[in-house]
């Protein structure tokens, strides 16, 4: 049976298509079926959430005049840059697409795009250059001297703009791409200066995947200043950042950034930014069993997933009359960055304890892939955010209640919505693709209930392998347990 073939027909029957990039339904087979690694597991709902999510993230593949991007949404909004890209979630579209047979052709011209238009490349806080190392980790193209200094370039700009005197570096929620959080809004619900675990994450990691380019090109001066800023933000971090058992925001005594800073009002609020410093392995060791919050119900745990603040703060589910709220509600854009994060905890802090809550977590998240339509029918969806108490995806609830206004992004601005990953968490998550060597290696985690997963046409630093999960051998006649096959 082909899958690809068999999940494309459900969701091009169902689409309403609206919007067209470069690649159209019409040859979303085609495509898909040249550039995607194929997958089969025992699950029915991660398969097909695997399989719709890269029908959707091939819908914001674009080709413009400087190349492929890869946009956020599907219709323009005001409030993208050139081509209507966003920043904000490059790193997610970076470490999704890095698995695509041709990822290089659609996304080094994307990187080179930030460097480019520079305009577009510091609206919001991410991660690029670690998501740039991220894909050079895939194809083995670790580019030149030229991209180096590039890359330098847009790190220094950040420092220009956001750099304080405590050697760390400020945002607001907004810049976060993170609305209307708690730790970011005072009671009148004004944006403050924080200094943040994102935006410092972030570049912690980018100064490390800096150095790391440089190693590769032979730069020893760039490494070792690279390395320098990576360890003493690193340290920042843990030393400031982590207080009373969580990674927390905090915020100036005022407007001059002096050397003294402290939590708004005494308020002390868990939020899932918290989990970001270990998507970068950032954190020092014994400090994992916070993840334990995540199915905690009087925590983090929704029925839907994710909550981003913790449901018994005072201020969860505050009421503001906007689409985008980050003061509880369930987003995968922060779903993903947790899931990556707790997948780090499990490869690199030796949490194999954690590995269970990976999968189970893993699974709720693919199941979260649907809407039910007015008719009553169940379609799959992926869009902006969940309401974390009802089944909804509130940001289009209340877009639609709004008449779909032009000024937010028009009709059906979320759908299909192209800020967060999910198939490299099945890929370097679950199947457990390492990308730190030129040999395919793997660390896998695999659900207890599973017998068996395939993942075919997975090209790594130039080469073609299937990997094959098989407890006891009956499903595929061959090896028990994991076998990695390389294609001609």
């Amino acid at each position: 049976m082909d899958k690809l073939r068999f999940y494309v027909d459900i969701f091009n029957k169902a689409d309403e298509e609206v919007y067209k990039n470069s690649i159209d339904n019409a040859h979303a087979y085609e495509w898909l079926k040249n550039e995607i690694p194929l997958f089969e597991c025992p699950d029915e709902d991660v398969e097909r959430a695997y399989y719709f999510r890269w029908w959707t993230f091939r819908k914001h593949v674009k080709k413009t005049a400087e190349g492929f991007v890869i946009t956020e949404f599907l219709p323009d909004v005001p409030w993208s840059g050139k081509y209507n890209v966003i920043n904000a979630p490059n790193g997610h579209h970076l470490y999704e697409g890095r698995w695509l047979k041709n990822a290089d052709k659609y996304l080094s011209q994307y990187a080179w795009f930030y460097f480019e238009n520079p305009n577009s490349s510091h609206l919001y806080s991410t991660w690029l250059i670690d998501g740039i190392f991220a894909l050079s980790s895939v194809t083995g193209n670790f580019y030149t001297e030229g991209f180096l200094d590039k890359a330098c370039a847009y790190y220094e700009k950040w420092e220009e703009t956001h750099l304080t005197k405590l050697g760390a570096f400020w945002s607001i929620d907004d810049r976060d791409a993170m609305e209307f959080s708690i730790s970011g809004r005072d009671e009148k619900l004004n944006p403050m200066r924080g200094v943040r675990p994102t935006l410092n994450s972030y570049m912690c990691a980018d100064a490390l995947a800096i150095a790391r380019f440089a190693l590769a090109n032979g730069n020893r001066e760039i490494e070792r200043t690279y390395l320098e800023k990576h360890e003493k933000l690193k340290k920042f971090i843990n030393d400031n950042l982590w207080s009373d058992g969580f990674y927390r925001a905090f915020h100036y005594k005022n407007d001059v950034c002096e050397n003294l800073f402290e939590d708004y009002k005494g308020e002390k609020v868990r939020e899932e930014i918290g989990y970001i410093p270990w998507m970068f392995n950032i954190p020092d060791k014994g400090r994992e069993d916070v993840f334990n919050l995540l199915e905690d119900d009087a925590c983090f745990y929704t029925p839907y997933g994710i909550a981003c603040a913790d449901k018994s703060h005072k201020r969860f589910l505050y009421e503001k009359d906007h689409e985008c709220l980050w003061n509880g509600y369930v987003w995968p854009y922060a779903t993903s960055q947790t899931l990556t994060a707790l997948k780090n905890v499990i490869k690199n802090y030796g949490r194999a304890d954690f590995e269970d809550m990976y999968c189970r977590l893993l699974v709720q998240y693919a199941k979260s892939h649907y809407r039910i339509t007015e008719n009553g029918t169940k379609v799959d969806w992926i869009d902006e955010v969940r309401h974390p108490l009802r089944d909804e995806w509130s940001s289009r609830e209340l877009l639609k209640q709004w008449g779909w206004s032009k000024d937010k992004g028009g009709y059906e601005r979320g759908k299909d919505y192209n800020h967060s990953t999910f198939c490299d968490l099945i890929i370097s998550g679950l199947v457990g693709v390492n990308t730190d060597s030129e040999n395919l290696t793997l660390s896998p985690v695999i659900p207890k209930d599973w017998d068996w997963f395939k993942l075919e046409n997975l090209t790594y630093r130039g080469k073609s392998y299937t990997v094959i999960y098989d407890r006891d051998g009956s499903k595929f006649g061959k090896a028990k347990g994991i076998s990695v096959i390389e294609e001609n």
